[in-house]
């Protein structure tokens, strides 16, 4: 599980830096993602440095109401006692 959740939050984040630069590099499996900020949906600015020290999931999702993101999020909501018992902070 926590080598899954490892390879998620790779993964997101190389995802979510691929996609403001198509010439950046994504990151390597296992790599530690790179510093980034974001805002919330309230215009809070979040950076990757304030959940240092903790397992961190960023979760993303391309449109609302389609059958794959609704089945993903709905994952996340039923599993996310076990994700936080397990020490880990869900975002997004």
């Amino acid at each position: 599980m926590i080598k899954k959740l490892l390879i998620l939050i790779t993964s997101t984040a190389g995802l979510m830096f691929w996609w403001h630069s198509a010439i950046a590099e994504l990151p390597a499996k296992g790599q530690l993602a790179p510093a980034f900020s974001l805002p919330d949906q309230n215009g809070k600015v979040h950076a990757l440095k304030d959940f240092a020290g903790a397992w961190t999931v960023l979760y993303f999702y391309p449109k609302d109401d389609t059958p794959g993101c609704t089945k993903e999020a709905c994952s996340f909501r039923d599993d996310l006692h076990k994700l936080e018992t397990l020490g880990a902070k869900v975002v997004g």
